[in-house]
């Protein structure tokens, strides 16, 4: 097993092959360490739960895409007139997606790949985000992009149910004991480790399904309405922490950009 930079472009061409090939690689993402595919490949959904353990079932993976193909994938005419026009505010999908998960019905134009959408009341739903601020791994997944792996896809490097993996020691023991080939890690600085929180677009608003890296709070100022966080499942690390009043007053999309910042610091 190799432990690769970001910064090493000849690593990054063999992970990208291997991934064309079918195979699994271990990636730090920004905040917490995952495992990237191709979502297209036969046999990728098995290969994940094999890696992560039986009780993971089938469960889909999330969608790594742009700020244009976020919008694309979602069925915004599903969504409530407040949610829609959050969904087609520029700076969510280009940067409010950077730090969240989005979980939403998905438009049914696009033929997505099986093992990358859930069955909801029989429509068919997708779990995306946008990888672009995530300090070296946009690196790798824009490669991936450019090499023709549309549907790029990503979980979290941790056996089914147990906490996430934020150290690259326990990232590279997982790594050796479940046969992946590489693993990227990354020296970027970030101010909060573990997960992306999941919020839910529906047709009666937004529903934080995961605690995350930012606390519902601030996810709330961020998006600029009003999310129901009555249940979601609780995180395995603290959220950022923000400076109290940091946010206040702040338009959404400037509480975003704070965020953003405070997250990553060396990319401010």
């Amino acid at each position: 097993m190799e432990i690769a930079s970001y910064d090493d472009r000849a690593a990054i061409a063999r992970a990208v092959a291997l991934i064309q090939s079918g195979e699994v690689v271990g990636a730090h993402f920004g905040t917490v360490f995952g495992l990237l595919v191709d979502g297209a490949h036969d046999g990728v959904a098995e290969r994940i739960m094999a890696i992560k353990g039986a009780a993971r079932g089938f469960k889909p993976l999330g969608i790594c895409v742009g700020a244009r193909e976020f919008v694309d994938l979602i069925d915004a005419t599903s969504l409530s007139p407040d949610v829609r026009g959050l969904l087609e505010s520029p700076w969510f999908a280009a940067e409010l997606a950077c730090i969240i998960a989005v979980r939403a019905p998905a438009h049914p134009a696009n033929e997505i790949p099986a093992h990358l959408v859930s069955d909801r009341d029989g429509r068919p739903w997708v779990q995306v985000f946008d990888p672009r601020r995530m300090p070296g791994t946009f690196v790798f997944i824009e490669a991936l992009w450019q090499a023709g792996v549309h549907w790029v896809a990503a979980t979290s490097m941790n056996e089914a149910g147990a906490t996430e993996i934020v150290d690259i020691e326990d990232a590279a023991d997982f790594a050796r004991r479940r046969g992946l080939p590489l693993l990227f890690e990354s020296p970027a600085r970030h101010a909060a480790s573990g997960s992306l929180p999941i919020l839910e677009l529906n047709a009666k608003g937004l529903t934080l399904d995961r605690e995350g890296i930012i606390a519902a709070a601030d996810l709330q100022q961020a998006a600029g309405l009003p999310i129901d966080a009555s249940a979601p499942t609780p995180p395995h690390f603290p959220p950022l922490p923000v400076p109290p009043g940091k946010l206040d007053g702040l338009a959404p999309a400037a509480a975003t950009r704070i965020l953003l910042d405070l997250l990553y610091p060396d990319a401010a």
